[in-house]
């Protein structure tokens, strides 16, 4: 009976390394990705302000937001629609 229990704690402790261990690996994906993220996010919204200013040239200034934020809406539309259609 003692070599069980012996053998459980060493089982236990190797477990808990196997787990502390991929805990971090997890842990540094998702600061990774939350990174990528919030990078993603702030050049999306650069992409916008430059197609924002080049239409500013042509169309004038409420036309221009009219369609940069339209297209923004229709691309976050089918987005969701697809977000949708995956998940069914």
């Amino acid at each position: 009976m003692p070599e069980f229990v012996i053998a459980l704690l060493e089982l236990l402790e190797a477990e808990g390394r196997t787990f502390r261990r991929a805990f971090g690996r997890a842990s540094l994906g998702a600061a990774i990705l939350f990174i990528a993220t919030i990078l993603a996010l702030t050049g999306l919204g650069f992409l916008l302000a430059s197609g924002y200013l080049a239409l500013v040239v042509i169309f004038g200034r409420s036309l221009s937001a009219l369609m940069v934020g339209s297209a923004s809406l229709f691309i976050a539309a089918a987005l969701g629609f697809l977000a949708y259609r995956a998940t069914r």
